[in-house]
């Protein structure tokens, strides 16, 4: 993360002594990155404890942004916290899923989640994702299995140490 300094006499009239010298931090804005995820649909979450890596195995890839395409791949993140990683789910009351609205939902570790994903739900389809400081935040609709499919919302926070990989196939 980078950052421009700026030395002033003061930074706030209002909230400094008059004349004191103050450094103003300004954090850079990160570049787009090359690749999104919305509209990404997630249909397995593969998680290695050896490595402590999760794979996020998609339906149909995500967009390269810069050719404005969907291009074919999973994506993998490295040296993942699962104590400090954790998915919300939300179940919509008396409205459609996604809108303004009453819910009951669910906090669970993201262990809890990979464990009970194959036989309760069938995807996840991504609508926007945030990757901050180790964290890897990603929100959309889960579809649950049931003779009635149901959609859900959820979000995912991912604490991670290591790399976050998009792997492209050719």
């Amino acid at each position: 993360m980078l950052f421009r300094v700026i030395i002033t006499d003061n930074c706030s009239k209002k909230h400094t002594n008059k004349g004191e010298k103050m450094k103003k931090y300004i954090k850079e804005k990160s570049k787009d990155p090359a690749f999104s995820l919305h509209d990404a649909r997630i249909i397995d979450f593969k998680f290695d404890y050896d490595s402590m890596s999760l794979t996020l195995v998609t339906d149909h890839g995500y967009v390269n942004i810069a050719k404005n395409e969907m291009v074919e791949g999973n994506i993998m993140l490295q040296d993942i916290s699962v104590e400090d990683s954790y998915v919300y789910i939300l179940n919509y009351q008396n409205v459609l899923c996604g809108n303004v609205g009453s819910f009951i939902g669910e906090k669970m570790t993201l262990e809890t989640f990979i464990e009970a994903y194959p036989s309760k739900f069938l995807g996840f389809d991504v609508i926007d994702e945030y990757d901050g400081y180790r964290t890897f935040i990603m929100n959309g609709f889960l579809s649950r299995k049931g003779e009635i499919p149901e959609d859900l919302e959820a979000s995912f926070e991912i604490y991670y140490k290591g790399d976050f990989v998009y792997q492209v196939r050719d």
